[in-house]
């Protein structure tokens, strides 16, 4: 299980002093869309993440997400995110 989802799984049983947010951030995600992530995970949302093989994958993915009425999409440049 990967540190956010292991974070998230946590979080979603409970935890205490921003154990998402946390979790969030040290996956690189801006302190303020990780607070906005965890309000909406509070009112049953979800955050997916993935790790993609290349710009072009990120490409896709953001797209498809779009594509499909995602809300919030964060995709770090990809020398950010390697």
């Amino acid at each position: 299980m990967g540190t956010i989802a292991a974070a998230l799984a946590g979080g979603a049983a409970g935890a205490v002093g921003g154990g998402i947010i946390g979790a969030l951030i040290g996956a690189g995600i801006p302190e303020e869309r990780a607070r906005r992530y965890d309000r909406g995970i509070r009112e049953g949302k979800i955050v997916l993440g993935v790790t993609p093989r290349s710009e072009e994958d990120a490409e896709y993915f953001e797209r498809e997400w779009q594509s499909c009425r995602g809300e919030d999409i964060y995709r770090p440049s990809w020398r950010e995110a390697a």
